[in-house]
């Protein structure tokens, strides 16, 4: 690539002095201008593809309101818990004194039960008793006849 001086000197042969210091001035004009312009596209892309600081604090900003939500919300299911476990709680009491009361009534079922047989076998037992007793005077007295 030719350097200014370059330039300058080539042009000045064809050009002249005036002409070739107003040629190269506007070269180095628009050259000066094509740097500025490709370093402020350059630094556009670059600010487009990096955080600034304004990202970074919206960043930390929505971070923040996500954590509030979530302990809210952990807030609010742990409020549901405690009532759910409330609630089991209370049911496993009211299961508790159902079982109670079925309990009892088997217990007066069995009592009853059993005072019912004990009837029953004494009932049978004098009832064998009194036949027993007949069947042996009825042997006896035949035993005796004979």
């Amino acid at each position: 690539m030719l350097s200014i001086l370059e330039l300058y000197e080539a042009l000045e042969k064809k050009l002249g002095k005036e002409g070739a210091k107003v040629v190269v001035e506007t070269v180095e004009k628009i050259s000066e201008e094509k740097k500025l312009e490709a370093k402020k596209e350059i630094k556009e892309e670059l600010l487009n593809d990096i955080a600034t600081k304004k990202d970074v604090y919206e960043l930390k900003v929505e971070m923040e309101r996500l954590k509030s939500e979530v302990e809210k919300e952990m807030g609010n299911l742990k409020v549901e818990m405690e009532k759910l476990k409330s609630e089991m709680e209370r049911e496993m009491e009211e299961l508790k004194v159902e079982m109670e009361k079925i309990r009892g009534n088997l217990e007066q079922k069995i009592e009853n039960t059993k005072a019912e047989l004990l009837k029953w076998f004494i009932g049978l037992f004098i009832s064998l008793t009194i036949f027993l007793i007949g069947w042996s005077y009825t042997l006896i007295k035949l035993i005796e006849s004979k």
